[in-house]
């Protein structure tokens, strides 16, 4: 038998394990390697990326209460991308200890903001009927990732996101009031890092529905409902995204879902196993970076999320 390496034109591990870049580097040994809590290694890299950029740039903006300078949450689109919500979700993207104190302070000041919508600034989202899942997707995500994915605080924004599904087919009125693969991605994205007593059989249906829903098109071409042509972020490899997707980001959903081995898949895969280079690596964008808090090396983090996906997509290949 032989790895999923041997799909690779060259090994990016020496280079995704630099020191130079130790959250690259922590979620490479952790993901790729497969490093346990214990391993002295893996706490020093973790260690090294709390404080070092971008995670630390994130952190030290925060304020005492556990939110970010900016714009409120009802002008979340004024504050891209250094506010609250988008602090938090860089965070988790960054592979910031959920354990941190002040990781799990943000956490928390958004789910006390989702008990008051109205005084939060959140109504424009519980205003609507639907709409948005881009946005409640991430929420659940960062917030379940903090440990908070039983707060009974959540659970209205959970049972959006199956509302969302079951009666709206995640449309959405940015979309044309269309069914939204980028919401749906995110929603699979979120609902799929609640843990399994958070997770009911209508978490699991919608769960269900919305890799169906991924996968019921040709990923790869990104011909999903809109009134309008498809995004160019689809078929390009960006990292991070906000509310956006695209091929990667959808390929990481469905593996957050345990969907990466459906053959429907697989033309996605091949589609990004095409775009590496000599090296194994794979070019990514930062299309935000001039409005993020900190720079980041947008070709280490697809490079490792392409591995991680290939590592659970082709566990074992037959020699």
């Amino acid at each position: 038998m032989s790895s999923w390496r041997s799909l690779l034109k060259g090994d990016p591990v020496p280079w995704l394990l630099e020191r130079s870049d130790p959250a690259v580097r922590a979620l490479t040994l952790r993901h790729v390697l497969d490093r346990g809590p214990r391993d002295a290694e893996l706490r020093e890299a973790r260690q090294d990326a709390m404080s070092s950029p971008p995670i630390s740039t994130i952190l030290k903006r925060q304020r005492p209460e556990g939110a970010w300078p900016g714009p409120d949450l009802k002008q979340w689109n004024a504050s891209k991308y250094k506010g609250t919500h988008w602090s938090n979700l860089l965070l988790v993207e960054y592979g910031a200890d959920p354990t941190d104190p002040r990781v799990r302070r943000g956490a928390r000041w958004i789910l006390d903001a989702l008990g008051d919508p109205k005084a939060s600034g959140l109504d424009w989202i519980f205003g609507r009927d639907h709409g948005v899942s881009c946005f409640a997707g991430s929420v659940v995500r960062y917030v379940a990732a903090a440990g908070y994915g039983s707060d009974p605080r959540l659970e209205p924004l959970v049972q959006r996101l199956v509302r969302e599904s079951k009666e709206y087919d995640a449309a959405c009125y940015i979309n044309g009031d269309q069914p939204c693969a980028w919401g749906y991605a995110r929603l699979v994205w979120g609902l799929a890092a609640l843990p399994e007593t958070a997770r009911p059989r209508e978490v699991q249906r919608t769960l269900r529905r919305g890799v169906e829903f991924l996968l019921s098109y040709k990923v790869e071409r990104g011909r999903y409902p809109t009134d309008t042509a498809p995004s160019y972020l689809w078929r390009q490899i960006s990292f991070p995204l906000f509310y956006q997707a695209d091929i990667l980001f959808v390929l990481r959903a469905l593996d957050a879902a345990g969907a990466i081995d459906d053959d429907r898949a697989q033309p996605a895969i091949g589609w990004l196993l095409a775009r590496q280079d000599a090296r194994g690596r794979w070019g990514g964008r930062a299309p935000y970076a001039a409005r993020m808090p900190s720079r980041v090396d947008a070709s280490k983090w697809v490079t490792l999320q392409a591995c991680t996906i290939l590592k659970h997509a082709f566990p074992e290949i037959a020699a």
